[in-house]
């Protein structure tokens, strides 16, 4: 952006900021600043010749990696305004205006002024809540829901902290879905028969792909809740996402997916134990249509059933769940992923990262070895994805291969079994899940149509120690565990599993300065069998699948320190070790070490 074009937004900006001071009656600023700074350092086989691995046998050029990067340094440092103007009751309007500045620009060299966000909310009649603008969109688990990309219940502070970072950039705000819209909500209480019915209605416009090319894709729909008491609560969900083929020229392909749900919560309440009674489900219509060429259309349905007890005196939860998702069921708005787990479409082709993203002399790019690494996934802020996909988006079987589209997942029945006890403000939270599932349909084995069958296992546990010993600064523990089983027989047999660990503490070791360290470790060892979508969403018929082999394993390690201003602002220096091993292919193992400083303030 040239000096010229940044005074007049700058310009502006004060302009806009100083009429709505004095025409409104409240005014009130918010924000974020943040000063990041990354050093990294890259070693291990992958930079050695050929002639130094182990693995002889696979040797195919002996040559030594001496153009790829091995060492670099980024960071930036950048500070959101958020300017709140509320004239009255029924109407506020914010802004967020962003300055940032990336690690070696001097002297404005470098440095954006954007906006961040731009939103409208109020109440209409003292009844009809809105807001127009940027908007965070959730509904259910199978209608508009952004599921989290890797089990992270129990990761350690340090990592969680790290993770935040890249999470607020890209506006993951727990599961809502951040979209450009209008969204309307209001509730109809009365004096008998029912207590409340209340009603959603949004219209969305999700980001254009390729101008000229993808034409703009919308999403509306709503929902309907009838709560007859706090005994029952009945509700209808309906989303409708279609692409306007109008703008653009040559559109191509366009998509039309609808998906109507029903859910209900039925809840039996004694001194004691509650009881419980829940569930969804509805179906998908998809379609997909091509000028001049012929439709194709796939529906399918789902339901999802599930019975609770709680202990309320011991905070202890007890549940059973068992769901059947169709083969053909197609939900955008909940089996979108998050992340793009093999690299993003950047300036070395589709499988782009952030960090060291080439290797072998720049012939190779990383995301091809294994994929993004669990460093990648918390520190790399390109890799996640912020559009509403209309075909299921590739994924990684060793980072969740039961239910890498979250809840919604098609092709899956089968029981879910759990238990929880406590909450964060006591002693100890803790959880369980197993989830013991199967396919509905056979995928990959045409001649048996022999079943995969899934086995998980994840849980953890949060101790806060220093309560336990009575200690005024904190000690916490954190621990969890996720672990995964595949199984198929027949002529195209599968075998794969996989582990991941979660370890942290921190320790105050004097008022407001913590000790913090972490552990993420996962393994993955066997073989499934993959398939690549086309733009129909369906299984590729040139080459249906693939006999991926995993054996692989990484180490991911953190230590540092953090002082804490206050309760929103603190800086955090951080030692990162990140070891990628291929059982394998041990010529391609390598390491990243880094050194991380981030200083934060929220206010």
């Amino acid at each position: 952006m040239g000096t010229f074009a940044k005074k007049v937004l700058i310009l502006a900006a004060m302009t806009a900021g100083t009429m709505m001071v004095s025409n409104a009656q409240v005014v009130y600023w918010n924000g974020l600043g943040r000063a990041l700074v990354t050093g990294s350092y890259l070693n291990g086989n992958i930079l050695k010749p050929y002639s130094d691995s182990t693995d002889q046998a696979n040797i195919v050029t002996q040559y030594k990696d001496s153009t790829s990067a091995r060492k670099s340094t980024d960071g930036y440092t950048i500070f959101d305004l958020g300017v709140n103007a509320q004239p009255n009751e029924a109407l506020r309007a914010s802004a967020t205006l962003r300055l940032s500045n990336s690690f070696g620009g001097f002297y404005g060299d470098g440095s954006q002024f954007i906006f961040r966000q731009l939103r409208l909310d109020g109440i209409i009649g003292k009844k009809v809540k809105y807001e127009i603008g940027d908007i965070d969109l959730e509904l259910s688990k199978y209608t508009i829901f952004n599921s989290n990309e890797i089990y992270n219940d129990y990761e350690s502070d340090i990592i969680a902290q790290r993770r935040s970072v890249v999470e607020y950039e890209n506006f993951n705000f727990g599961n809502k879905w951040r979209l450009q819209g209008a969204h309307i909500e209001t509730g109809l209480r009365f004096e008998q028969g029912i207590e409340k019915l209340g009603l959603r209605a949004f219209a969305t416009r999700n980001r254009r792909y390729t101008p000229s090319i993808t034409p703009d894709r919308y999403m509306m729909g709503g929902r309907v809740e009838l709560v007859q008491s706090r005994m029952l609560q009945v509700g209808g969900n309906y989303v409708y996402i279609f692409d306007a083929a109008g703008t653009v020229s040559s559109p191509g392909l366009t998509n039309q997916n609808q998906v109507l749900t029903g859910d209900w919560k039925v809840t039996h309440y004694m001194d004691k134990i509650d009881l419980s009674f829940y569930g969804e489900a509805g179906k998908s219509n998809n379609k997909y249509a091509v000028i001049e060429k012929d439709s194709v259309k796939t529906d399918d349905y789902f339901y999802d059933l599930g019975l609770s007890a709680k202990y309320k005196p011991w905070l202890l939860k007890l549940f059973v769940n068992y769901r059947n998702v169709g083969a053909d069921f197609f939900s955008s708005g909940a089996q979108t992923r998050r992340v793009n787990d093999y690299g993003y479409n950047g300036p070395h082709g589709n499988n782009t990262l952030g960090m060291f993203d080439q290797v072998q002399n720049n012939a190779v790019q990383r995301a091809t070895i294994g994929g993004a690494t669990l460093l990648d996934y918390v520190s790399d802020q390109n890799l996640r994805n912020l559009n509403l996909k209309n075909t299921l988006m590739a994924f990684n079987p060793a980072y969740n291969n039961i239910t890498p589209y979250g809840q919604a997942t098609a092709n899956r029945k089968g029981l879910t079994i759990g238990a929880s006890l406590g909450n964060a403000e006591k002693v100890v939270k803790a959880d369980f899940v197993a989830d013991l599932l199967s396919e509905v349909a056979s995928q990959g084995d045409t001649v048996d149509n022999a079943l995969r069958k899934f086995t998980g296992l994840k849980g953890g546990a949060m101790v806060n120690i220093h309560k336990l010993l009575r200690f005024e600064k904190n000690i916490i523990f954190t621990a969890g565990a996720r672990y995964e089983k595949t199984t198929r027989g027949g002529v195209s047999p599968v075998d794969l599993q996989s582990t991941l660990i979660d370890l942290g503490l921190t320790v105050e070791v004097v008022k407001n300065l913590d000790l913090i360290g972490g552990i993420k470790t996962i393994t993955a060892k066997g073989n499934e069998y993959i398939y690549v979508r086309n733009d129909f969403n369906q299984i590729r018929t040139d080459n249906p699948f693939s006999n991926y082999k995993l054996d692989q394993s990484q180490f991911l390690s953190t230590f540092g320190a953090r002082y804490r201003f206050s309760k929103n602002t603190y800086f955090t220096v951080n030692g990162v070790t990140q070891s990628v091993k291929f059982d394998d292919a041990s010529y391609n193992n390598y390491k990243i070490n880094q050194i991380f400083f981030n200083y934060t303030m929220i206010f």
